[in-house]
């Protein structure tokens, strides 16, 4: 049996963490100022530590992605003054940290134990609108702190609040802001091969794509669900197939292939509708345990690949995008994608 708490999507704050990593030293929101604590919580074991200067829009990015809130009903949220804890999917905790002001008198700088763990990221956010060379400054202190803890640690850069901006623009802002994080990384003696940067904005389906490639690779067993998604790829002669939490839209794991962003927004556009659907039928489901109301569903499209769609558990679906030749072989499909299912979730399990 599968519980929305197992793989649930749309997470709020201050959820218990699951798996307990050291001892941090900070507090979460239901604690009291850092320096006057006199207890400590520890972090989540797999965890995301979301961080950035002020204003830059990472509370507004957790709110989109993980609570499920309206773009435009987050721009009047106050800052974040403690650190708070929002729960995700496979036992993931996404930390929300107040905005650095002055990274050396930061409670990252005085305790870098935060950083510290096999199954932790960072996701520093860049306000591409507003002080970049601020911003820069401080993510170089985060990244000196956080290697000097984790020297593998994984630092993911997201220039938020692309929206508005020509795309050469875009293309020429994340050019620049690259370029002078990792010259500067390369005079410090800083390793550079765990650092991504990506374009986001939430007002469309960038920073769920984004989100995804930040939390991928903390799902527990994603080698082994990346071999079996490429195994049923291939032996489906399917083009893509993305292992989804549908609430979020944020897909765990996918297959080998190359995945263009013009698919991955295509395939949230069908969630929402498949959504809608779902709850417009669910008062005519037939009673009984099974709560998956949805098993198959086979969509045909003119000038673009079809579209199969298997349910793996209730939050999780199978997104497949393939020829139409290939999607109206509804008897190989829905045998490969039972056993594909069967498999993810005992490794879920």
């Amino acid at each position: 049996a599968y519980s929305d708490g197992a793989y649930g999507g749309g997470g709020g704050g201050g959820g218990a963490s699951i798996g307990m990593y050291g001892d941090t030293g900070l507090t979460t929101e239901a604690g009291s100022d850092v320096d006057a604590a006199l207890h400590k919580v520890p972090l989540a074991e797999r965890r995301v530590l979301f961080m950035g200067l002020p204003r830059s829009g990472k509370t507004s990015i957790i709110k989109v992605v993980l609570e499920d809130e309206m773009a435009y009903d987050t721009l009047a949220l106050l800052p974040t003054q403690q650190r708070t804890e929002h729960q995700m999917l496979a036992g993931i905790t996404v930390y929300d940290f107040p905005g650095i002001d002055d990274y050396s008198e930061s409670p990252y700088y005085i305790d870098p134990e935060v950083y510290v763990g096999e199954h932790t990221v960072v996701a520093y956010v860049i306000d591409s609108q507003s002080d970049i060379q601020s911003s820069i400054t401080t993510l170089l202190s985060v990244i000196r702190q956080a290697q000097a803890a984790n020297y593998d640690i994984t630092i993911n850069v997201l220039i938020n609040k692309i929206d508005g901006l020509s795309d050469e623009l875009k293309q020429d802002i994340q050019h620049d802001i690259q370029q002078r994080v990792l010259k500067n990384m390369s005079y410090d003696g800083l390793n550079p091969n765990h650092i991504n940067f990506a374009l986001t904005t939430i007002y469309n389906e960038s920073i769920r794509e984004a989100f995804s490639r930040v939390i991928q690779y903390l799902v527990p067993q994603h080698s082994s669900l990346e071999a079996i998604l490429n195994s049923f790829c291939s032996k489906s002669s399917l083009e893509k197939v993305f292992l989804f939490d549908i609430h979020t839209k944020i897909y765990i794991a996918t297959d080998l292939s190359p995945a263009s962003s013009q698919r991955y927004h295509f395939a949230c556009k069908t969630i929402d509708v498949l959504e809608d659907m779902t709850n417009l039928c669910a008062q005519y489901a037939p009673d009984g345990d099974d709560d998956r109301l949805l098993q198959r569903i086979n969509v045909t499209l003119e000038g673009f690949d079809s579209v199969f769609i298997f349910q793996v558990t209730p939050n999780l679906i199978l997104f497949c995008s393939g020829s139409p030749q290939v999607i109206r072989q509804t008897s190989l499909l829905d045998f490969n994608a039972s056993k594909v299912a069967k498999a993810i979730r005992q490794i879920l399990q």
